[in-house]
Parts: C-alpha cells; sequence; structure tokens
C-alpha cells in the first residue's frame, strides 16, 4: 500500500515554494477536489503526483513510499 511519507506535509511544502491552493486554482494547476484531497490525506492519482513533483522539483519517493500490508 502507497502511503505518505511520515511527516510529508503536501500543502506546507507548496507553500513554502510558492504554490498556494488560491495560485494553483487561480493558474488552473490543480482544481479544488484535488487540493482538497491532498489536505485530507488522500494519496493524488498519477497526474496529480507528476504535477506535485513538478511544482516541488522532487521525485515521488520524496512524498511516497510503499508500505506492505501488515
Amino acid at each position: 500500500m502507497f502511503k505518505y511519507r511520515d511527516g510529508v506535509d503536501v500543502m506546507a511544502r507548496l507553500s513554502a515554494v510558492g504554490w498556494t491552493s488560491y495560485r494553483m486554482r487561480q493558474e488552473r494547476i490543480m482544481g479544488e477536489k484535488s487540493i482538497q484531497k491532498i489536505r485530507d490525506g488522500a494519496l493524488p492519482s498519477w497526474r496529480e503526483l507528476n504535477t506535485l513533483c513538478r511544482l516541488l522539483r522532487c521525485h515521488p519517493s520524496d512524498l511516497i513510499e510503499y508500505r506492505p500490508d501488515d
């Protein structure tokens, strides 16, 4: 099962590099539904993950990890 890495706050990281939810909506980077899903801690779609990595200039493994079902 894929999960966010411990301690990862995607919205805080985005804000730190200048991407507020308002700016993402205004520039049509990501819709409100996708932003809310990330705020709620739900994993993004592959397309959204690609967008997040582009905005944050990171790799998917910087945000998520695989944890086997226990």
